[in-house]
Order: structure tokens, then sequence, then C-alpha cells
């Protein structure tokens, strides 16, 4: 029987499930993004600063699967005696850059979702909840990072088999306490992010039927919720576990769910722009309406304005996009509803009737 090289999947191992869940994650990922950046950039010209957060979380997610993908290549899901010597240092390496890669896509795709809410509501005290959220997500994840980074020290401690190597590394049982305390920490502070937008979008102005599907877009948390959970399962069976090489494999897979499960959680209000203006029957609305992304449709780069019941403000006819809010007269009886922001950016508000991707919350500059 000939010798297995490094590039054999073994039978029995769990080689197969790292790229299986990667690839197909990766490319589904891949498309979300893509769709958020076209609404963002073409649509509604309006790329923020949530955003670019977002897609940096994704690369680094695509990188933690790519790292994962090689742990495996090298070893990671076969049992301990199945891993050649030869492939047992590459392999370390790359089990070293999964666990902070993963420490960093995470704490931008965190950071990524409380900036869009910050946009949901202005009140102070939520302002104030969303900022004191964001200092806790960065401040655990530069000490975790830097935790990692030095739990040997210097890093190439880590893989070094031969024991000739100068430098020392955490106490094995110390490190399985900060894994276990960080995993802790890290579900609080998802059930803490996915629960911040109920309160804020029982106060948002449009129909309980926007309402209510936001909530089920928020209520996708669940998941990423119950993703960390099942690693952070995988992470305390690891502690103790002498084939865990083995068993590395399934809670890099739920590392890679984790994120990528946020990352479709935070971009779907976005998708369903897309979804409402290239395929609205599957929201239940009629379509387009009369302008196309933004641009204007009335002579001298105006706005023509059909006219809706409301009790909201009123605007004349046309709008400048030259002009100023002195073009919002206020009305006594029920016209238009209708508000423009200092940059001259309308966001239609209509309880009742069909609305363009621009009515759809934003994510943010």
């Amino acid at each position: 029987m000939g010798t297995l090289t490094t590039r054999e999947l073994v039978p029995g191992s769990r080689q197969a499930s790292v790229f299986g869940v990667g690839g197909a994650f990766v490319a589904f990922i891949s498309a979300v993004i893509a769709a958020r950046v076209y609404v963002r950039v073409v649509m509604l010209h309006a790329l923020g600063t949530d955003d670019v957060l977002m897609v940096l979380g994704s690369i680094l997610a695509f990188g933690l699967t790519a790292a994962s993908m090689t742990a495996a290549y090298y070893g990671v899901g076969r049992h301990v005696d199945d891993i050649p010597k030869e492939t047992m240092v590459p392999m370390l390496k790359s089990i070293y850059s999964t666990r902070i890669i993963y420490v960093l896509s995470l704490g931008f795709v965190k950071v990524s979702l409380l900036i869009f809410y910050l946009r949901l509501d202005h009140r102070r005290y939520m302002k104030w909840i969303v900022y004191a959220l964001q200092f806790v997500v960065v401040g655990l994840t530069i000490a975790s990072v830097f935790i990692l980074a030095f739990s040997c020290y210097p890093p190439a401690k880590f893989w070094d088999l031969t024991g000739e190597a100068e430098g020392h590394c955490m106490d094995p049982d110390s490190q399985q306490v900060f894994y276990e305390a960080n995993g802790i920490l890290n579900i609080i502070t998802d059930i803490c992010i996915y629960l911040a937008p109920i309160p804020m979008l029982w106060g948002v102005r449009i129909s309980n039927r926007r309402k209510g599907a936001l909530f089920g877009v928020f209520g996708l948390g669940i998941l990423s919720i119950a993703a960390g959970c099942v690693r952070y399962d995988f992470v305390k069976k690891l502690a103790h576990n002498p084939d865990q090489y083995y068993s590395l494999a399934d809670s890099l897979n739920w590392c890679s769910i984790e994120i990528y499960v946020a990352v479709f959680c935070g971009s779907a209000p976005a998708l369903s722009v897309l979804v409402k203006t290239y395929a609205p029957a599957l929201l239940g609305s009629s379509g387009r309406t009369g302008h196309s992304h933004g641009h204007p449709s009335g002579p001298g780069g105006t706005y023509r304005l059909s006219s809706r019941p409301t009790n909201r403000r009123r605007l004349s006819d046309t709008i400048d996009l030259n002009g100023s809010q002195d073009n919002i007269i206020a009305g006594q009886g029920r016209s238009e509803g209708i508000m423009m922001k200092t940059d001259i950016h309308m966001e239609v508000n209509d309880a009742d009737s069909t609305q363009t991707h621009q009515d759809h919350f934003r994510f943010g500059k």
C-alpha cells in the first residue's frame, strides 16, 4: 500500500468538510458583498464607513477560510497518527494565522453593524448604547489579537517541534481559560448587538409590514449567536482531547459560519433594495418608480413628484437639486410625505404604498 501524500484526503477524516463548507460560503458571501456594494455605489451613490468595514471583514473571512483550508491540506481533520511529520510545521503556522484572522474579521463585522445602527436611531441614549458596544467590541478585539499573537513569544515558538527555539509559550491551561472567557464574551456581545435594534425599530416611522421584515432580518442574528455557541462548545472539547487536530476541523468550520452569517445579516437590508428594484414580486410590491437610481427625471436637474396622501409636510411639484431646504413648504392639509436632509438626499416616507430603493435604511457614510 502506497504512502499517502499531503494532497490526499484521508477516508474518514474531516478534511473534506473544511473545503466544502469554506468553498460554499465563500461563493455565497462573495455574491452577497458584490450585491451590497452595487446597491450602495451604483444605486444609492452612498458608500459608507459601515460598508467599507463589512467588505474588509468579509475579505478577512475569506482569508480565514483560506488559512483553514491550508491547515486541512496539511493535516487538520486527520487523526493525529495520520498526519505526516513533515507537514506539522506548515499546519501549525496555518492554525496560528486562523486564530488572529478570526478575531479581526469578527471585530470588523460587528463594528460595521454598530455603525449602521447609529443611523437607525438618533436618540442620545441609543447612541450611547451603541458607542458603549463599539468600545467593548474594539477593546475585546485588540486585546484578543494581542494575546493570541503573543501567546508564544516569539511566534515561531508556536510551531517549533524541536524544542530548540528560544522563547516561551503561555501555559496550556491559561490559554484554555482565555479561549473560554473570550468565547463567552463574544456570545454576550453578539446577543447585545442583535438585541440593540429592537428598541430602535419601534421608534422608526415605517409601515408595520416593513418593520416586521426588519425584525426578521435582525432575527437572523440568532443564527450567528447559535454558531458562536456551537463554536464555543467545540473549543471547550478541544481542551483535553488527545486527537485535537481531528476535532479542530469542526471548530474552524463554525468559526467561518459564525462570521459569514453575521455578514449576511448585516447586508440583508441592501439585498432587499436590490430585490425590491429588480424583483418586486418577491416582496409583494409593484416594482420600480419613475426615476432611475437617484438620477433626475425632470428638466433642469429636478425630480417630478407625484401626489400621495399623507399627514406630513408638502414639497412644491418639483425639487431643484441645486436648491435648498427652502423648497419645503409647510402644509396644513394632506400632501406628499417627503423628508429632505441638508445634503439634498431625499427619503420618501410612504407608509401604505410602494417606495423606491432610496426609501430603505441607508447604511451610513
